[in-house]
């Protein structure tokens, strides 16, 4: 079987020389480990194995494997300039992660695809996007229907949010990521978190 979706990656990880498990995000099957071969080799672009990056990807299911092969890869939209700010870059590693831990399932959900879509958009073209991780916590909460963490009237938008010192900005971090721990059985805080405290402090 072959097919073709659009996709949010969210991490590469190399198993042998050639081959690496890719974990994407995608639009027509949620969360998805699919092998790639070949996309540590200098010779290949590695723009479409960026976390965040959108991209359209092509895989075979062959019989008796557990894991899709992909066949081709293009990206559909690059947000360059997570990959050149290191506060972005920061936030991008913590939001892959957060929906690697949640978003644990194989099934189609578009208005979860369609809201992490726009985040990477706004994480991307944010004139300060200290606090995008904050409002993104809040949001895949609701998408996720574990309630909305008492802290979320700060974050109702962008625009609503009051300035917030560095120890406002963590302690409210650590909250929301209770709220997770809390409220979901399998979550674990993501190993992510300590670097964006320090990225933040």
């Amino acid at each position: 079987m072959r097919v073709t979706t659009e996709a949010i990656v969210l991490g590469l990880h190399k198993r042998t020389d050639k081959l690496s498990i890719l974990q994407v995000y995608t639009f027509q099957e949620g969360m998805l480990q699919l092998q790639v071969y070949g996309a540590n080799s200098k010779k290949k672009s590695q723009a479409a194995y960026m976390p965040l990056a959108v991209v359209e990807l092509t895989y075979e299911l062959p019989p008796n494997r557990p894991r899709g092969v992909i066949s081709s890869i293009d990206t559909v939209y690059l947000p360059e300039q997570i990959y050149t700010d290191v506060r972005r870059q920061a936030i991008a590693f913590f939001v892959a992660e957060m929906i690697t831990l949640t978003l644990t399932h194989p099934l189609q959900d578009r208005q979860t695809y369609d809201y992490l879509r726009s985040f990477i958009r706004q994480l991307n073209d944010a004139s300060e996007p200290e606090n995008t991780h904050l409002l993104f916590l809040v949001r895949l909460a609701e998408l996720l229907g574990i309630g909305t963490p008492p802290i979320a009237e700060h974050y109702a938008d962008e625009s609503s949010i009051l300035p917030l010192n560095r120890s406002q900005r963590q302690e409210h971090l650590r909250a929301l990521c209770e709220w997770y721990l809390t409220h979901i059985d399998t979550f674990r805080m993501p190993k992510s978190l300590d670097v964006l405290v320090e990225v933040f402090d």
